[in-house]
């Protein structure tokens, strides 16, 4: 089971994307459990809201700034990692 947040900024032609991957034990108490599966699913829209309206207004604020692509994503990786990181953190994973 994955759930997967895309948003599209047409203006600049940007798409982000995060995709989570749920463990095997989780999806079947999710399975199980669908009073449990409307909760996370509701948490995790909120926390994917949140995570890509960070990137958006990343990208506002550095769209002026010229970079090397390679730079750009060293920047990328540093930064979904610290958003799993933060997931981790809070969800307790």
């Amino acid at each position: 089971m994955r759930y997967q947040a895309v948003y599209a900024y047409e203006e600049r032609n940007i798409l982000m994307s995060i995709t989570i991957e749920i463990p095997r034990e989780a999806r079947i108490l999710l399975k199980k459990n669908k009073a449990l599966k409307q909760l996370i699913t509701e948490l995790l829209e909120e926390e994917f809201r949140s995570l890509l309206l960070k990137l958006l207004i990343m990208e506002e604020l550095t769209r002026d700034i010229k970079v090397a692509e390679k730079e750009i994503m060293a920047m990328d990786e540093d930064i979904k990692e610290s958003a799993w990181r933060e997931l981790k953190k809070r969800w307790k994973l």
